[in-house]
């Protein structure tokens, strides 16, 4: 995949933005508003569709996020029809953008529309552009969630999982004019909206160029060409197309073993946990109005893997964009919008974003970083290559080796930082948590029920979530997921005169942290199949032996200066990725999906045979801070059959279903 490619943006006197790629303006500097209103908003007749809705969520997909006029403008309109219809139902606004503005022109573009400065201010604190990827948004208390795709239309849209039914219920056509843009405006798109549409979804458009019609008319939509005055003045009849689709549901050819069928409605689910990944859990569904119980097993949470000091937030990134960088990268994205949002809400816990540098310290790794970046596949302000002074003058201490370094990485205190996130889900109204719950059996009913028995009693569960970690294995019901476990023991020593100036965090073959409360971190040790949390002074003595053989003496630490250490136990799974998801029924995937062992090509219509109502999330190994809010979110998106924030290959690349897959292609029969 190549990098992403931001948008060739000139101001004329008016701080209008126009492209110089495409010789055209982005909006009309005095209009816009009242065009985009004309051409969207009342074409597609939206407020009276909202009126009519019956289901829960509403989805807007638009081409040409550009500046964000058009979303604005849905979102005011939505949250003022919340505001007098007292309605529950949700807005998805997917859109697509190829050449994303950067920040700094989104931020004086959007100065033109004053009246949406909350909103987007809102979306410029969120605003960091990924490529070839996607990021997620929300607005107005969850009620509504902006996803933009930063790639190519025809291909983001492709890529969305699309129920029998359809799922888009509007069409924004947006994006430079056809003369001017015509990759975009393809019969791939076409195909595309046919296959995303709802039956009898709408579409407004600017462009009346006879092919789009056409197109639009050989796919299924019924296309009519309309006239609209400018800001009421009949005077001025502009042209624009409107349509419906009344054609016939195609959805693309599926495989089955990678389809999670749609769940039973519930407004309540069970989350067993107590670390990062339950408190993300909890805050991600009660976001989506699910009430949630969490049952801890220790008498305050965060005790496990998410109890040490310090810990560092960055994506694992490759040279090439495999699919475990790709997880990383957008997870990384959700998991600094979530802990930003945090921070502005108020919530408290210690933390630093002031990078992190990757240390070249041996001529392999300075190869490596050499080889980064000539293939040059991020963008520069997730990471890039920096000399040996830069690497001193960024870190504030003398490392004297080049590195890569993450400018938008950093630390937290992941205690604080769980506390803070149960403390906002919480605050919704919807939470409750319970300590002192130790789970003791899990019994499968006939009613598609779970039975919980805990050390306080029994209890029938409809949506039964374990986010267990390393306890993962003791768990009959999660037994047959590949699982094991790794201990770490990481120690805390006392800053002093020759480090405390550290500003970054510094990644060797193991990791040294900026100080907090007096004391860095060091670590950490890997000790796989270990169960055993008693500290041992020979892995402190490991960590301080591994940073000097790294780094030189640039703590000029010692055994004496160990001030407290912790050992506790990761999840880890077979391909480092986590996994999450309704726990599979291993026999019966061992039998609908026997003759993949004869063809990997073979197709299933049949979709993947899991248990309802028994969710896993768990696995993230030492990567929790960098993973956990986005795993929340599409576990949230199972339950509450919603569009899920990643990809059909990354869903399926996360699916606790993936290895009995990958066993039975492996076989031979």
């Amino acid at each position: 995949m190549s990098q992403i490619k931001t948008a060739n943006v000139k101001f004329d006197k008016n701080g209008a933005p126009f492209s110089a790629d495409f010789d055209d303006i982005y909006f009309d500097n005095t209009l816009g508003c009242q065009q985009s209103e004309q051409v969207f908003i009342k074409a597609n007749n939206i407020e009276q569709a909202w009126l009519n809705f019956n289901a829960s969520e509403f989805v807007i997909a638009e081409t040409g996020f550009g500046t964000g006029l058009n979303f604005f403008l849905t979102l005011e309109k939505f949250i003022a029809f919340k505001r007098c219809n007292q309605s529950a139902i949700k807005l998805h606004f997917i859109s697509t953008e190829k050449y994303p503005l950067t920040l700094q022109d989104m931020r004086k573009a959007l100065k033109l529309w004053p009246q949406f400065h909350l909103f987007s201010e809102q979306l410029l604190a969120q605003y960091d552009i990924a490529a070839n990827t996607q990021q997620t948004y929300t607005f107005a208390d969850a009620a509504v969630s902006l996803t933009i795709h930063f790639r190519d239309a025809s291909a983001a849209f492709s890529a969305i999982e699309v129920p029998d039914k359809g799922l888009v219920d509007a069409f924004y056509l947006d994006g430079f004019a056809p003369s001017r843009n015509p990759e975009m405006w393809s019969k791939a798109l076409f195909t595309q909206l046919a296959r995303l549409a709802k039956k009898g979804a709408s579409l407004g458009t600017f462009t009346v160029a006879g092919f789009v019609r056409r197109g639009l008319s050989e796919v299924g939509f019924k296309v009519n060409k309309i006239h609209y005055g400018n800001d009421g003045n009949d005077a001025e009849k502009t042209e624009s197309t409107q349509a419906r689709f009344i054609g016939l549901r195609r959805g693309k050819p599926i495989t089955g073993f990678k389809v999670r069928e749609k769940v039973e409605s519930s407004k309540h689910a069970t989350i067993v946990g107590g670390g990062l990944a339950s408190a993300c859990a909890a805050l991600a569904l009660a976001n989506k109005g699910i009430n949630v119980t969490l049952l801890c097993k220790d008498e305050q949470i965060a005790q496990g893997a998410s109890s040490n000091a310090i810990g560092a937030l960055f994506p694992l990134l490759h040279q090439d964009k495999d699919s475990l960088s790709l997880f990383y990268q957008q997870g990384f994205e959700h998991s600094l919008a979530l802990f930003k949002q945090l921070i502005k809400q108020g919530y408290q816990f210690s933390h630093g974003f002031d990078g992190l540098i990757d240390v070249s310290y041996k001529a392999a790794l300075v190869q490596r970083q050499q080889t980064f970046c000539q293939k040059n596949v991020w963008p520069d302000d997730l990471i890039h290559g920096i000399s040996k002074e830069q690497v001193n003058d960024i870190s504030g201490i003398d490392v004297d080796h080049p590195g890569l370094y993450m400018p938008r990485a950093g630390w937290v205190c992941p205690p604080e930082l769980v506390q803070a996130i149960i403390q906002a889900a919480i605050a919704t109204g919807k939470v409750k948590v319970k300590t002192n719950r130790k789970v003791l059996a899990v019994k499968s009913l006939a009613n598609n029920r779970w039975l919980l028995t805990t050390n306080k009693g029994q209890k029938q569960i409809q949506n039964l979530i374990f986010c267990t970690g390393a306890d993962s294995l003791a768990i009959d019901s999660l037994a047959q997921l590949p699982l094991s476990v790794v201990r770490g023991q990481v120690s805390q020593m006392q800053s002093n005169d020759r480090i405390e100036n550290l500003k970054t965090v510094l990644c060797h073959k193991g990791y040294l942290t900026p100080e907090n409360n007096g004391v860095h971190c060091i670590g950490a040790t890997f000790d796989k199949d270990d169960n055993d949390t008693r500290l041992r002074d020979e892995d402190d003595q490991y960590n301080i032996n591994m940073l000097a053989s790294c780094l030189g003496d640039i703590g000029n630490w010692s055994m004496a200066d160990v001030r407290a250490s912790k050992a506790r136990l990761r999840c880890c799974t077979p391909d480092h990725l986590p996994m999450v998801g309704r726990v599979p029924k291993i026999e019966k995937h061992q039998e609908y999906y026997q003759h993949l062992s004869k063809d990997k090509n073979w197709h299933y219509k049949q979709p993947a045979p899991l248990n309802n109502g028994l969710y896993v999330l768990t696995g993230l190994g030492a990567r929790g801070l960098c993973s956990a809010p986005l795993l929340a979110e599409i576990l949230a998106a199972e339950i509450c059959n919603d569009d899920y924030p990643v990809d059909e290959e990354m869903l399926f690349n996360l699916s606790p279903n993936r290895f009995v897959i990958r066993d039975l292609i492996k076989s031979k029969s």
